[in-house]
C-alpha cells in the first residue's frame, strides 16, 4: 500500500492483512473515494474510524487536510499509525484516540473535534456500519445540530445501508468490486 496523490505521495503503508479483521482499502478504491471529495478536503478536519493502520487517513492529510482524527481500537494498529506520523512529519496534525469506536461515539468525541468528514470502515459483515451512524446521529435534534457535515461508509454491496439517517441522506454511491462507499450528507 502507498500514499497515491498530495504531499505524501508514495509513502509506502506496510501491509496489515495479517492482523485480524484488518482489510485495508485498496488503493484504487482509495483513489475513487479522494477523487470524489476532490479538493473540497484541503483545509478540512477528516476522522477515520475503524482506521486500521491509517491508509485513509493518511491520504486525506496528503491532499490537504486540515488534520485527521484516527479512532482505533488495536494497540498494534495504533502503534503503526503513530510510527508513520512521526516518519511521514506529520505527528502536529494527527489526533489518536486509542478506544472502541461505538465507545468512543458514547463518550461524545465527535462534539470535541467537530470532523467535516467522517470515514467508516469496519471489518465487512460485522454489522457496525449501522450501529456507528447510528451512534453518530442519535444526538442530532434539528437541521442546524451535526457533528461532521459528511459521513462517508465503506461497506460490503450485500450490506444494506438506509437512504436516509437522523439529519443525514444518502447522496451518492460508488460500487467497485465487493465494496461500496456511501455518501451521505447533512440535511
Amino acid at each position: 500500500m502507498r500514499i497515491i496523490s498530495g504531499t505524501l505521495r508514495g509513502r509506502k503503508i506496510p501491509n496489515v492483512y495479517n492482523i485480524k479483521n484488518v482489510a485495508p482499502s485498496s488503493d484504487f478504491l482509495k483513489g475513487v473515494l479522494f477523487n470524489m471529495l476532490g479538493a473540497d478536503i484541503e483545509g478540512r478536519i477528516f476522522c477515520d474510524l475503524y482506521a486500521g493502520s491509517g491508509n485513509i487517513g493518511f491520504e486525506a492529510i496528503s491532499r490537504g487536510s486540515a488534520s485527521c482524527v484516527f479512532v482505533e481500537k488495536s494497540l498494534e494498529l495504533i502503534s503503526i499509525i503513530t510510527k508513520l506520523s512521526k516518519r511521514f512529519d506529520i505527528l502536529e496534525r494527527v489526533e489518536i484516540i486509542k478506544k472502541d469506536v461505538l465507545r468512543a461515539l458514547d463518550e461524545g468525541f465527535l462534539k470535541e473535534y467537530n470532523p467535516d468528514y467522517v470515514f467508516i470502515d469496519p471489518p465487512y459483515n460485522s454489522g457496525l456500519c449501522e450501529k456507528t451512524i447510528e451512534k453518530i446521529t442519535a444526538n442530532v435534534s434539528g437541521a442546524d445540530f451535526h457533528y461532521a457535515d459528511n459521513i462517508i461508509v465503506q461497506h460490503d454491496k450485500r450490506e444494506i445501508l438506509s437512504e436516509e439517517y437522523i439529519g443525514y441522506r444518502l447522496i451518492k454511491k460508488k460500487t467497485h468490486g465487493k465494496s461500496i462507499l456511501s455518501f451521505y450528507r447533512v440535511l
